[in-house]
């Protein structure tokens, strides 16, 4: 079974998750090391934009699980 790893969000875009797109910051790279691989489903970023984007982390979360 293959296994998402990665948060969906990650590096899209800034009108998404800002995160890993363009410059990142020693904020940005600890945000990555905590939720961004592996624990996303537990950030509140992600949360907030599974709300607002159901599709994209819909399909993620059915592989994750």
């Amino acid at each position: 079974m293959i296994s998402e790893t990665i948060c969906p969000y990650y590096g899209k875009d800034d009108d998404q998750c800002d995160v890993g797109c363009g410059y990142i910051s020693p904020h940005d790279v600890k945000t990555i090391v905590s939720y961004c691989s592996r624990r996303y489903l537990h950030c509140s970023k992600y949360l907030e934009l599974s709300d607002r984007f159901p599709m994209q982390s819909h399909s993620c979360e059915q592989v994750c699980q």
